[in-house]
């Protein structure tokens, strides 16, 4: 009798996936991961005379000993992958994949704050940190990673919702001088599953290419970012708690009055009566209706907390709740009452489509008031409100599963019902949906916030790491709290005290917040006030000038993030996704740089009292985005530092679509349309764009504006300059295009005419340059916009 099963396939794009199951079975368990409808094809298994099991297809070859479990995973140029799969059966379930002492692990989502996995240990659960005072611990869990190696770059997807134990030694400096025969270097990853000490079945899903070719196959099969409304690219301001209708608009007006742009304000659980979900405090909130009216004036949205434990207090939502026998049980019958903000509390049991769909009702009385987004908090989910404790001896149950097979996928399944209540509530109003924890597949129904981190310099720093990872993890719409949410003074839970400002860390966090796919600022509710004018008129103008940029570039954000929907792109990518062939040296100078899609570079201030800044810049050329100088790449530069300021570039051949910032996204993308051209030696121009309505779903109908802009060089300079409009069903309510092209650029060629560009001096938009500027009109479908620009270096 066959002791385990071996099944191998190949999805397209020689995405091999890998089952080692401890039962007799012919097809691949049912998972909710990859796409079923994913073409597949089996790889044919055979039992060789030494024992081992192959399997071959399309250049693929498996090698797999049963009785040790070992495996080894091949290619035409070689060995892809190599380690040792154990289901439980024949003795402890684990994961173990061989590295060598260069490699480098990226990915596993947020599961701690380093630049990388190397050296790392940490627990795949979705858990309350109790603002990271928890050893080991993640808000969310993201069983993926990618393997940097001299050979190239290869992912690996464990596809389970099991928790797991994850290590990976022999990464550290010790190691780096151990020769190729020594044990040192056969460490690795290695994953050990948490399955009640039951026999668990070991799927891998085991991509190759370059870091983009892997996250587009991936996010292919295990689903792609969706596209979030535009005012959710704004600037969000929150705090534990803005507790009263009044003081929501009071901070609205503030905005208006500081001149600073903002977009949504987020409401904390006090807009509840007595934390019971889907009500409004009456006394403090008498009014939703007539607030959101109020806001929508001031062109602010707000966001509102929303927690998975429903109050066992008489009240409707409970009794509906009971009736429609929606929450999760108890071994033995009845609900389980766990502890959240309520008191005693219930969970509804999200695994069930009927579950979904009730929750997805409730939120009527929300949205239907004027609520333009949620956000999904404690829905690790915290059961036992305050304490450290083990979730998987909690005597709770779920129709699908064990808590502990359901634990992880639960805010995920929390966060498609909330999806489908705007579906079903407002189905013209695209959802926006921000969640504190998530497993693999999150992304295709909202974004993630990283918890309740610390005001201070380290988790600054993680901020950005976090973002990375995740990033590469499949989850592009992410940020951290901005100024850091709780005390990092204080011990334990008393962490939620922050009493000290910290004006320095405020700025310099908000300056990388600004490029941070999600960009709000939050604090806890024993805080000191944390808006961009709390820390005085220097902070507030700093805040104010990268609040603007951000404006600015939303025609960029926002292609960002369709391209994110159509290919797994993350939006801040580390520098070795566009430039894979980065060597040690450099990849170890750039764990503080990102670039913000293709075209952008930052290197942010993350350090107190920060003097010099190096940073370096891969091949090519890069324009300073402030001044305007022009720096030659593949090597490192230094720079002074000052306040407000950081080092930010563009890349060389980008052709970077810009508007005007007004007080909010939908206003600011609406007011116009500039092209700024950055031209180099060698790169070819090119750049891309797609707007829409923003706030609708006619975009997924193909109501979208689509511009491709290419453009050449020539050895005297001039520019041949090209807009190619691929699609045109939504119309902007401007018709013409701004070109900027550096100083030296004053005359256009453009339909048989010479046109005299105008300069202009981008000291209004806090840049220390000027550029020549030209307008084009915008253009139809099927119709090119050709113009010539030529160049001068001396101009009479």
């Amino acid at each position: 009798m066959q002791a385990i099963s071996v099944l191998a396939g190949v999805y397209a794009g020689n995405v091999c996936r890998v089952c080692i199951h401890p039962g007799d079975i012919e097809q691949f368990p049912e998972s909710p991961l990859p796409d079923p409808a994913a073409r597949f094809e089996r790889m044919p298994a055979h039992r060789d005379a030494q024992g081992m099991i192959q399997c071959k297809r399309k250049g693929l070859k498996l090698l797999y000993d049963p009785p040790t479990g070992n495996f080894t995973l091949l290619e035409a140029k070689g060995e892809i992958l190599r380690g040792e799969l154990q289901t439980g059966k024949f003795g402890p379930a684990e994961i173990q994949i061989r590295t060598d002492g260069d490699d480098r692990i990226y990915g596993f989502g947020a599961a701690n704050g380093a630049p990388d996995r190397n050296d790392a240990n940490f627990r795949l659960i979705n858990y309350d940190t109790l603002f990271y005072t928890i050893p080991r611990a993640s808000y969310s869990s993201v069983p993926f990673f990618i393997l940097k190696r001299a050979s190239g770059y290869v992912g690996v997807l464990w596809n389970s919702s099991l928790p797991a134990d994850v290590a990976t030694p022999g990464h550290s400096q010790k190691h780096k001088n151990a020769t190729p025969g020594d044990d040192a270097r056969q460490d690795g990853i290695r994953i050990v599953p948490d399955s009640g000490a039951e026999p668990v079945a070991i799927d891998l899903l085991i991509f190759t290419g370059t870091p983009a070719e892997i996250l587009e196959r991936f996010t292919e099969l295990c689903g792609r970012a969706y596209v979030p409304p535009v005012w959710s690219l704004g600037f969000h301001q929150s705090r534990w708690s803005y507790r009263t209708a009044e003081r929501v608009l009071q901070l609205a007006r503030d905005f208006r009055h500081h001149d600073v742009p903002c977009d949504a304000i987020h409401i904390d659980i006090h807009y509840m009566e007595r934390y019971r979900v889907f009500t409004w405090n009456e006394k403090r909130f008498p009014d939703p209706k007539g607030m959101h009216q109020a806001l929508q004036r001031l062109g602010i949205r707000t966001v509102l907390f929303n927690d998975p434990g429903v109050s066992t207090e008489d009240y409707a939502v409970y009794r509906d709740g009971l009736e429609k026998n929606v929450f999760c049980q108890k071994a033995g019958g009845g609900v389980y009452v766990g502890k959240a903000w309520p008191g005693a509390s219930a969970f509804p049991d999200f695994g069930r489509e009927d579950v979904r769909s009730w929750w997805a009702e409730q939120h009527r009385i929300l949205l239907e008031a004027g609520v333009a987004g949620i956000c999904n908090d404690m829905n690790d989910p915290v059961l036992q409100i305050g304490k450290k404790y083990d979730p998987l001896k909690e005597n709770i149950l779920h129709k699908n599963g064990s808590h502990r097979l359901e634990r992880n996928r639960y805010a995920n399944d929390e966060a498609q019902a909330t999806v489908e209540a705007f579906e079903k509530i407002t189905p013209d109003r695209r959802p926006f949906i921000i969640s504190r924890s998530g497993s693999t597949g999150l992304q295709k129904y909202s974004a993630l916030w990283t918890g309740d981190n610390h005001s201070t310099w380290a988790h600054l720093r993680e901020n950005l790491h976090m973002v990375l990872n995740l990033g590469l993890s499949g989850m592009s719409f992410t940020g951290a709290d901005v100024g850091g949410f709780a005390s990092g003074f204080f011990p334990g839970t008393l962490k939620v005290f922050k009493l000290r400002k910290q004006r320095e860390l405020f700025a310099r966090w908000l300056e990388l917040g600004s490029l941070m796919p999600f960009f709000r600022a939050h604090t806890a509710l024993y805080s000191f006030d944390q808006e961009p004018w709390s820390f005085g008129e220097e902070v507030l103008n700093i805040a104010r000038k990268h609040i603007r940029r951000r404006y600015r570039l939303l025609p960029y954000l926002y292609s960002l993030f369709w391209e994110s929907h159509e290919t797994g792109a993350p939006i801040v990518r580390p520098l070795f996704y566009q430039y894979p062939g980065l060597g040690a040296t450099e990849l170890e100078a750039t764990t503080d740089q990102f670039l913000l899609g293709p075209d952008l570079l930052a290197a942010p201030i993350l350090r107190q009292g920060q003097k010099m800044r190096s940073v370096y810049l891969p091949e090519g050329e890069w324009y300073d985005f402030e001044t305007g100088r022009r720096y030659a790449g593949g090597e490192s530069h230094e720079f002074e530092t000052r306040p407000g300021s950081y080092p930010l570039f563009v890349r060389a051949g980008a052709i970077l679509p810009v508007c005007p910032c007004e007080l909010n996204a939908e206003t600011s993308l609406r007011a116009g349309l500039a092209l700024e051209i950055y031209p180099g030696k060698a790169a070819p121009l090119q750049g891309r764009l797609r707007l829409d309505d923003g706030n609708n779903n006619a975009a997924f109908r193909g109501q979208y504006l689509e511009q491709s802009y290419t453009g050449s060089i020539d050895r005297s300079g001039n520019i041949q300059f090209q807009i190619e409009t691929l699609h045109k069903k939504y119309s902007p309510p401007f018709t013409n295009v701004s070109v900027r092209l550096p100083a030296g650029y004053r005359s256009m060629s453009f339909r048989e005419k010479s046109i005299e560009g105008k300069a202009l001096d981008l000291m209004q938009e806090d840049r220390m340059h000027s550029v020549s500027t030209f307008e084009l009109p915008l253009g139809t479908t099927n119709a090119t916009i050709n113009a010539e620009f030529e160049f001068r270096s001396n101009w009479s």
